[in-house]
C-alpha cells in the first residue's frame, strides 16, 4: 500500500502525520509527501521529513491534489492529512495505563490511548487488508469514536484518512466541488453500491481546524459555503443543511453545513441494483452475531477473508478471520 500526504504552504513546520507515522512499517509501504510544485524546494528542507520523498504536483487545489495522487497510484493507497495524531482503542487496557485498571478489559468507558510505531504499523496494515474487500475505507476520527461499534463499520462518513483502491477512486468524477471532495467521492461510490468500511480500533484526529497553510491559503467562508450548497445540489436525496455555530474558529465559528445520509445512499443504489433485500445490508456493523457485537465477539468480513497475522500489540487484533 502507498500513503501519500498531501501537503501546502507548511514547510516551515513539523508535520505531525509525518512524526507519528515514522517507524514500524517502511518494508511495507512506501510514503510520500505531495506538495505544490513551486513549493518542493522549501518542503525538501521541512523539519522531522526524514528519508520520505517529495513529489511535486502540478495541480491547485485539495481537490486536484487527490485525483493527481489517485491518478499516479498503482493500486491500494492511502491518504493522510499532514497534521494528524493517531489513536489505538484495545479490546485490553495496556499495562502501562496509568489510571486504575490497568490490565483489564477496556470497557466502561472505552478509552482511546496514543500509538505507539507498533500501533501505526498494525493500523496501516488493517487498512491494507481491508481493501481486499472494500473500494474505500477510512480510520474512524477520534470524536465519537469511543461510541462507535468495534473494530469497524459500514457506511460511515470518513475524513482526513481515506484510503482507495486506485480503480474504484478513478472511475468516479472529481473536481465538482473544491472543498468536501472527499465526501463527494465517498458519496459517488456509495451511489454506486460500493460501500465504505470506517475502522474504529484506530482513531485519527487533528490539532486544530484551519492551521496556516493548507487549505487556509484558499478556503474562505463565501468559498465554503457554496460548496456545501454545490455538493448538496449533486446528492439532493440523501443530503440536507444546516448552520452550525461553535465558540471557536472564528470566521468559520458560525457556517453552513451538511448533514450526510450516508448508509440511505448506498441502500438506494442496492435498490436501483435489485439487490436489496439479499443479504446486502446486512448489519453495518463488521462482527459476529448482533448488530453491535461484543468486544469480545470475533470479527468477520463480509466476504470472510481470512488474515494471517504474526505478533501484535496487546488487545490488538488484525483483519477479520473468518468465523
Amino acid at each position: 500500500m502507498q500513503i501519500f500526504i498531501p501537503s501546502r504552504s507548511r514547510f516551515g513546520i513539523k508535520s505531525l502525520t509525518i512524526e507519528r507515522i515514522q517507524g514500524g512499517w517502511e518494508k511495507e509501504h512506501e510514503a510520500f509527501l505531495v506538495v505544490p510544485t513551486a513549493q518542493r524546494k522549501q518542503y525538501l528542507s521541512m523539519p522531522n521529513r526524514g528519508n520520505i520523498p517529495v513529489l511535486g504536483c502540478p495541480r491547485d487545489g485539495i481537490a486536484g491534489t487527490r485525483q493527481w495522487i489517485g491518478q499516479r497510484a498503482r493500486n491500494k493507497f492511502l491518504m493522510l492529512d499532514d497534521d494528524l495524531r493517531f489513536f489505538y482503542r484495545p479490546l485490553v487496557r495496556p499495562d502501562d495505563d496509568p489510571l486504575p485498571g490497568a490490565g483489564q478489559p477496556n470497557e466502561g468507558p472505552v478509552r482511546l490511548y496514543r500509538s505507539k510505531p507498533e500501533h501505526i504499523a498494525a493500523m496501516l496494515a488493517t487498512v491494507e487488508r481491508a481493501l481486499d474487500d472494500y473500494a474505500h475505507v477510512g480510520i474512524s476520527p477520534r470524536d465519537g469514536n469511543n461510541n462507535s461499534p468495534w473494530p469497524a463499520w459500514e457506511c460511515k462518513r470518513p475524513l482526513r484518512a481515506l484510503a482507495y483502491r486506485r480503480g474504484p477512486f478513478l472511475a468516479v468524477e472529481h473536481g465538482r466541488v473544491a472543498i468536501m471532495e472527499d465526501f463527494d467521492v465517498t458519496m459517488q461510490l456509495l451511489e454506486r453500491g460500493q460501500k465504505n468500511l470506517l475502522i474504529t480500533e484506530f482513531a485519527q484526529d487533528q490539532y486544530r481546524t484551519q492551521l496556516p497553510g493548507g487549505c487556509e491559503d484558499y478556503r474562505t467562508h463565501k468559498l465554503h459555503e457554496d460548496n456545501v450548497r454545490k455538493f448538496q445540489s449533486l446528492h439532493s436525496e440523501f443530503v440536507t443543511l444546516r448552520q452550525k455555530a461553535n465558540k471557536h474558529g472564528g470566521e468559520f465559528g458560525h457556517r453552513l453545513e451538511a448533514t450526510i445520509y450516508w448508509k440511505k445512499a448506498y441502500e438506494a443504489a442496492l435498490k436501483e441494483l435489485g439487490l436489496l433485500g439479499f443479504g446486502s445490508t446486512r448489519s453495518s456493523t463488521v462482527g459476529a452475531g448482533s448488530s453491535f457485537p461484543s468486544r469480545s465477539s470475533p470479527r468477520t468480513v463480509v466476504s470472510g477473508t481470512k488474515c494471517s497475522i504474526g505478533t501484535l500489540p496487546k488487545g490488538l487484533s488484525l483483519g477479520w478471520p473468518s468465523t
